[in-house]
């Protein structure tokens, strides 16, 4: 008798193993994407996970942004997310499914972060013993990105891609590729890296320090602090012109906030061939950051002989930044 119930309880908890077997290899590719996505939209790592050959959505590397490493900041943003499956092909244990994903416009979102933050900082810079620390400033920050990306009219991004999925055992695994990333993400992944690069996929670092050399050239030095030198000095600009000091210091602001940019660009390059770039350019920058603290403190006057004005070790640091990018191979 005891043998006979061993036995019916075997082929019980066999019936129960096929059958949730063959329940789980039922289910269609359609149904593991809506699957992942519904679990993505609602941050459910664990059942996410069963269908993500990665886990790179729940997951950001070092490489991205401290403001998506934040829990909370990517719990809003894939809660916006939103899909419709439109077709799908399977071939074997290999599937395409096309889906159009919707989301938030993360290129335009950190367009708009970007310059803001870079105001903030400009402020912060320049606001003496009134500056925040660093902490109180990446709280700021957050709390900028947060507002941003809580706004109801923010504009959205539309993708349709193929998405792959492979068969492992019962069930199926989507590629989280780049292109799935930024599609689930509203195109984040390539906002970060246009953002971080700051210049076209066609530049080159070295492209972009001529332009910065040209930069502080034009805008900081011969329509800034040159004429602002000989202001103090003749009245006149460097040129013998008549100038408007005002509208001289309004351009130099202007200038500064792209400074910043070029600032974040010369801190991010990496490798030893930039080194003396990176060494000139911590001095430089700096003595930029002086002489227009300066100005903005005290406005220049003309033919100000006690307003002393000296531009020596900025010339000297140009220079040699120019030197330094002239040496570039």
């Amino acid at each position: 008798m005891n043998k006979k119930i061993c036995i019916f309880v075997s082929f019980m908890f066999l019936l129960c193993f096929m059958l949730t077997a063959c329940r789980l290899s039922s289910e269609t590719p359609e149904q593991a994407v809506t699957n992942a996505l519904n679990a993505i939209k609602n941050f459910d790592k664990k059942t996410a996970q069963k269908y993500l050959a990665s886990d790179e959505i729940f997951n950001k590397d070092s490489e991205d942004s401290d403001l998506i490493k934040d829990e909370e900041n990517l719990k809003l943003l894939v809660n916006k997310l939103n899909f419709k499956v439109l077709s799908s092909a399977q071939e074997g244990n290999i599937a395409t499914v096309k889906t159009e994903i919707t989301n938030i416009d993360m290129a335009a979102i950190m367009g708009e972060y970007f310059q803001k933050a870079l105001s903030l900082a400009f402020e912060n810079a320049f606001a003496g013993e009134n500056a925040k620390s660093e902490e109180e400033m990446n709280k700021q920050a957050q709390q900028i990105f947060l507002d941003l990306i809580k706004r109801e009219d923010n504009k959205i991004r539309v993708s349709t891609i193929d998405i792959k999925l492979s068969k492992n055992e019962n069930s199926w695994k989507i590629d989280a590729n780049e292109e799935f990333q930024n599609a689930v993400l509203g195109g984040l992944s390539n906002a970060i890296e246009e953002m971080r690069n700051g210049f076209s996929s066609s530049d080159t670092p070295e492209d972009k320090l001529r332009e910065i050399r040209n930069f502080i050239t034009t805008d900081i030095w011969n329509d800034g602090f040159c004429d602002i030198s000989f202001y103090v000095t003749t009245g006149k600009s460097s040129t013998g012109s008549t100038m408007d000091i005002d509208f001289t210091l309004e351009r130099l602001a202007d200038a500064m906030v792209k400074k910043a940019e070029y600032d974040t660009f010369i801190n991010s390059l990496e490798g030893e061939k930039f080194t003396k770039i990176k060494q000139v350019w911590s001095k430089l920058s700096p003595e930029i950051d002086r002489l227009y603290a300066q100005v903005k403190e005290k406005k220049p006057t003309a033919k100000d002989t006690s307003y002393n004005f000296d531009t020596g070790l900025f010339e000297q640091y140009r220079d040699a930044f120019s030197d330094e990018i002239d040496n570039l191979k």
